[in-house]
């Protein structure tokens, strides 16, 4: 993979973050008289924090991005080094099979495409699995704390000067947290946990394998919809 050519997270795009979450946890309050009902046949559909397999966590939940990056030699005119392209998406959906219990799916899908444009080569990794989750509310007056279990199963492909590798990927985790509610159907979560992730990599001649465990806590956020089936 290039090195040197991925573009950090500024400070003005890390105070707007925490503004958005001021402003969301405001609303919340505000809107606390109408609540979700966690009742059995309701549906849950959300988006929530990226999980990046090395066991960090990041705050974007849906993103789309081009990029270009310059480099200028002294008085030179800047010259177009390297062009990024990335998407990220990570959707859940469940299914309230009794009250406060839910079950379901969640997926994670994500593009990263980086050419260099001096040399005309491109890098571009892609990932994407899905895997069960459950989560258990205990609900309270004016939010409802929970704990969650999940898994997630699948392939990171990564292609580079011709060669085409693909890896799968277990992620395990299990977090604590509480959904607070924002008007009748939607709330905001946030929850910590720990999250254990292992990378398989075999060498293409050799056949040989090689694991890449990684473990840790961190945070996450993300918001749900709550919605009734018809007819139940």
């Amino acid at each position: 993979m290039p090195k040197n050519s991925r573009v950090g997270e500024s400070k003005t795009r890390t105070m707007k973050k925490i503004s958005v979450f001021l402003a969301v946890l405001f609303l919340g309050v505000s809107s606390a008289k109408a609540q979700p009902q966690l009742e059995k046949g309701k549906l849950l559909l959300g988006v929530t924090s990226t999980v990046a397999l090395n066991g960090s966590l990041s705050s974007e939940f849906l993103s789309l991005s081009f990029i270009k990056i310059k480099y200028k030699d002294g008085s030179d005119p800047a010259e177009d080094a390297y062009k990024i392209n990335s998407f990220n998406i990570l959707p859940k959906a469940g299914y309230f099979v009794t009250n406060n219990l839910v079950a379901g799916l969640q997926m994670v899908a994500s593009g990263y495409t980086e050419t260099n444009l001096e040399f005309d080569n491109t890098y571009k990794e892609n990932t994407l699995g899905i895997g069960p989750f459950v989560r258990f509310y205990y609900p309270l007056d004016k939010f409802y704390p929970f704990i969650e279990a999940e898994s997630v199963f699948g392939t990171i492909r990564e292609t580079w000067f011709g060669d085409d590798e693909k890896s799968p990927f277990v992620l395990l985790g299990v977090s604590i947290g509480a959904s607070l509610p924002l008007g009748d159907k939607v709330t905001f979560d946030a929850a910590a946990g720990y999250l254990r992730s292992s990378v398989k990599n075999t060498d293409v001649e050799t056949q040989d394998s090689e694991y890449y465990i990684t473990a840790g806590f961190g945070l996450r956020i993300g918001f749900n919809i709550y919605l009734q089936i018809p007819g139940l």
